[in-house]
């Protein structure tokens, strides 16, 4: 807490107690974070967060700034807390491979980072995580130039192609999006009787993304 000193006209002075600026803006951002976390982006409002930490709205305004500098400030302490990416393995093969797995188990363990950051227009902050450490790892595989690039490029979409795919499964309601009924229903002659028996069962979906 500090103290301000106000002179009046006739010389006298009125003491202000303010409160500190760097002790209040840790609570206030742990609290938005834990509005994130548990409700999502669109559950922070000013006054939510001036209700968790026992600030007016205004304090909010004055320690950090608006809505969406409150949430950027946020997002860039969930990123820093994001552990980094890295390659394990011998061969070159399995330390890209471990790469693009480590990226889509990032993404579906930090959805809620990845919302926000989609929310700020930063998602690509993550996704910049992830290309530098491919990018490191097609260098020591001798991979160069449009070789390369086309590589990193593929990992990436396989790996976001994923994380899109198995979200819209999370999120759907029951029935919604499987083709598993409709496969049961399957009588071609051309088409393997091992595969319409194999497409009425589930997706596991680690299983396929290491297979891919």
């Amino acid at each position: 807490v500090s103290l301000v000193l106000l002179s009046e006209p006739d010389g006298s002075g009125t003491l202000l107690q303010m409160t500190d600026r760097s002790a209040s803006r840790p609570r206030i951002l742990d609290a938005t974070r834990r509005l994130v976390e548990a409700d999502g982006v669109e559950a922070v409002s000013m006054r939510k967060v001036a209700a968790e930490v026992g600030l007016a709205p205004t304090a909010i305004y004055w320690h950090v700034g608006g809505r969406e500098d409150l949430l950027h400030a946020v997002l860039d302490e969930m990123i820093a807390d994001l552990p980094p990416i890295r390659a394990r393995g011998s061969g070159a093969r399995d330390r890209i491979a471990s790469v693009a797995r480590a990226a889509r188990q990032e993404f579906l363990d930090q959805v809620t980072t990845l919302q926000l950051a989609t929310e700020l227009g930063r998602g690509n902050e993550l996704s910049f995580r992830t290309q530098v450490a491919l990018a490191r790892e097609m260098t020591a595989a001798g991979l160069e130039g449009d070789d390369a690039v086309a590589a990193l490029r593929s990992i990436l979409f396989l790996v976001g192609g994923f994380v899109v795919i198995e979200k819209q499964y999370r999120q759907r309601p029951p029935g919604e999006l499987a083709t598993r009924d409709l496969w049961a229903e399957v009588d071609d002659d051309d088409i393997d009787p091992a595969i319409r028996e194999a497409m009425t069962g589930p997706t596991d979906t680690d299983a396929l993304f290491t297979y891919s």
